[in-house]
């Protein structure tokens, strides 16, 4: 028999093992929004916006680059300040058909992850460049046998709209990809990252629309929200809340105005504080806002 303190240490040993691998898992799939052995989200997005021509990584998949503006397409309405919660709602409510089902495209995680990093860098962009994206998560049910399903495409400010543009929906990644530094070979062959393209449609890939607000569907793969200072879909029904979507100096006296006007500055106090502008950039924009008073 045994001495009850070598099973305990060989019980003790064989539980750290199984945690520290399945934790290692999830950082490594991008399920986990702050890795325990790593920086926080919001520590990871400062010091990458020290540095914002690189790419921002979570794990072995999930990452958010600043890209050239795919080939074209007109100039974006960057650099642009938006509310981190707007953009999370919006984020949350999009929709897409991935199977036969319909499903949210993002799941809170993801959300909750992307979303302040989305913010941070349009407002670092130019009008000549955009965001392309790999988010992964658990989509078809959740636990530590579930799947890792992926989405991967571009992002954009214009026209008064959050722009996604979707290659990969719900798409099935590996947790684990090969040797990145010698050029990102997953560990599975058939993985080839798709972020889409302004001037074709993705294959199979669905967007349905969003649970609430106003967007417009340009196309199955392409989807623009009315975010911020964006203008509502022409689709929309009109309603007292529509109307005043788009701010302008040629109704500077309306309540709706001076709170969108109030939100932004609030939203660029808050980046800074964050360090995720540098006092140039929020001083440029402040004074932006300002003139339009």
């Amino acid at each position: 028999m045994q001495h009850p303190r070598k099973t305990a240490r060989r019980l003790a040993a064989i539980a750290f093992s199984v945690a520290t691998a399945l934790s290692a898992s999830t950082v490594r799939a991008g399920l986990m929004d702050e890795s325990l052995f790593g920086p926080s989200n919001d520590e990871r997005i400062a010091e990458w916006s020290k540095a914002p021509e690189k790419k921002l990584r979570w794990g072995d998949w999930d990452s958010l680059q600043l890209v050239a503006r795919d080939g074209g397409s007109k100039g974006n309405s960057h650099p642009v300040v938006l509310d981190p919660a707007q953009l999370a709602k919006a984020l949350s409510s999009i929709e897409g058909k991935p199977f036969k089902d319909t499903k949210p495209v993002f799941s809170q995680a993801e959300v909750k992850r992307f979303a302040p990093a989305i913010v941070a860098a349009l407002a670092k962009a130019s009008p000549d460049q955009e965001l392309v994206f790999v988010s992964t998560g658990q989509h078809a049910w959740t636990g530590l046998v579930a799947p890792v399903l992926g989405n991967a495409g571009r992002i954009f400010y214009a026209d008064g709209k959050l722009n996604l543009i979707f290659g990969m929906l719900h798409s099935d990644f590996p947790l684990t990809q090969g040797n990145r530094d010698g050029g990102s070979v997953a560990t599975r062959p058939d993985v080839k990252i798709s972020f889409g393209s302004r001037t074709a449609p993705s294959k199979d890939v669905q967007i349905i629309g969003v649970k609430e607000g106003e967007a417009q569907l340009v196309r199955s793969d392409w989807i623009a929200i009315s975010i911020g200072t964006g203008a509502p879909a022409a689709t929309a029904a009109p309603s007292a809340t529509s109307k005043p979507a788009a701010p302008s100096a040629s109704d500077p006296g309306t309540d709706a105005f001076y709170s969108k006007q109030e939100g932004r500055l609030k939203a660029l106090q808050r980046l800074r504080d964050q360090g995720l502008i540098t006092d140039a950039e929020f001083q440029a924009k402040r004074a932006q806002i300002i003139k339009d008073l």
